[in-house]
């Protein structure tokens, strides 16, 4: 199966949440074979937050920073993410957003 274009120091960072296994699921799982799919929109918004934060826990540290404000280092984005802060809430637009697509283009190139 050919995957879209995956960063390879991202490719430890899981791209689904199977909340009946309770096992996150990255790109090389799915390309095998052994996991399927799960699409952001059926998780419930709990197991959702989970995928997210597991996300910024696994991938490289980063800081990021708003056009105003201060920085935001990979823990800050977590906490903002857990304390349901206005930054937290745009962090999981964003990935919700990209992981749409993301796992959009992998199923097309499933069939």
């Amino acid at each position: 199966m050919t995957l879209p274009e995956k960063d390879k120091e991202n490719l430890r960072k899981p791209v689904c949440y199977d909340p009946a296994k309770k096992k996150f699921i990255t790109i090389e799982e799915i390309a095998s074979g052994k996991e399927n799919v799960i699409p952001v929109d059926t998780l419930a918004e709990a197991d959702f937050k989970k995928l997210v934060i597991e996300r910024q826990r696994v991938g490289p540290d980063y800081k990021v920073q708003a056009i105003s404000g201060p920085p935001f280092s990979r823990d800050d984005v977590i906490k903002a993410i857990e304390q349901d802060e206005p930054f937290g809430r745009m962090t999981l637009e964003a990935e919700k957003s990209y992981l749409r697509d993301f796992l959009s283009k992998i199923q097309q190139n499933q069939k």
